[in-house]
């Protein structure tokens, strides 16, 4: 099982969002995180990178609007 904490990265500095995360699914304009224990949180960007192996990271650009 592979279990991920996800960061927003604004450019200048990068902040955890969520860990725990064992779904991440594509919506319009950013992604639907879903922990281990079921707990929901929609964040607005786009995938920067991902990290399964050292890190298990999932990083996402926060959009400029």
């Amino acid at each position: 099982m592979c279990i991920a904490t996800i960061y927003l990265d604004d450019g200048k500095q990068r902040e955890e969002v969520m860990h725990d995360v064992v779904q991440l699914e594509a919506e319009k304009d950013g992604f639907l995180l879903v922990t281990l224990l079921g707990e929901e949180k929609f964040i607005k960007g786009r995938l920067k990178s991902v990290d399964f192996l050292r890190e298990h990271s999932v990083i996402i650009q926060k959009e400029k609007y």
